[in-house]
């Protein structure tokens, strides 16, 4: 059984800080693409890239057509589309706070989190399971997960709402799909919380079982 939770634990850790670095280079590489959204600079006014999400209108399966050489039609639908678009100032102002406040908000949350887990399988592996610093542990990986999916909920928000909302952008045949909240990360936080209160439910039957000795 010892053997058996040393390897879970192994797994455990290397799929977590698998995961965590996934996040950091998705991260990294959103950040060196965001220089390059911006493909113009004239006059204070910058042109971004954007990327829109098309959904073809009810009863329009296929909205345009396509006109070979030869003079055959092929009916097509587009599911995205990048276009050049002018930001305001409010946009800029906005993106760039949220840049200086998000980002090493993130990275603390997540070295935070990482460090709480190590210390976790640290114990787990030496058989110290149901004790408190795990309850805290579990906890703090808990809201840190909770804080990462609410910025990154917010982040995709605030450019869905000044980049497209008041953009007034519209492609006939087709609707701009929606912001789509992001859940995946709740999830996960969720789980952590449910792992928390179960390791709580476990130390005061411990403590319990103890006095009663």
């Amino acid at each position: 059984m010892k053997n058996s939770i040393r390897l879970f634990c192994i797994l455990l850790g290397v799929c977590y800080i698998l995961s965590i670095g996934n996040g950091f280079l998705e991260f990294a590489e959103g950040w060196s693409e965001a220089s390059h959204d911006v493909i113009e600079q004239k006059d204070g006014e910058e042109i971004h890239r954007v990327n829109l999400d098309l959904k073809p209108l009810a009863g329009n399966i296929f909205p345009d057509t396509l006109q070979l050489s030869s003079g055959d039609k092929y009916p097509y639908q587009l599911s995205a589309v990048t276009v050049a678009h002018k930001t305001s100032d409010t946009y800029q102002l906005v993106s760039a706070l949220m840049g200086f406040i998000g980002t090493p908000v993130i990275l603390g949350l997540g070295v935070w989190a990482l460090l709480s887990f190590a210390y976790f399988i640290r114990d787990v592996q030496l058989q110290q399971i149901f004790i408190r610093p795990n309850i805290r542990r579990l906890r703090v990986i808990c809201l840190a997960l909770v804080l990462v999916g609410v910025l990154e909920n917010l982040f995709s928000g605030v450019d869905h709402y000044f980049l497209l909302k008041q953009s007034g952008i519209a492609f006939p045949g087709y609707s701009i799909a929606d912001f789509a909240f992001k859940f995946r990360t709740f999830f996960i936080a969720l789980l952590f919380g449910l792992f928390a209160e179960i390791f709580a439910l476990g130390v005061k039957l411990k403590e319990e079982q103890e006095l009663t000795v």
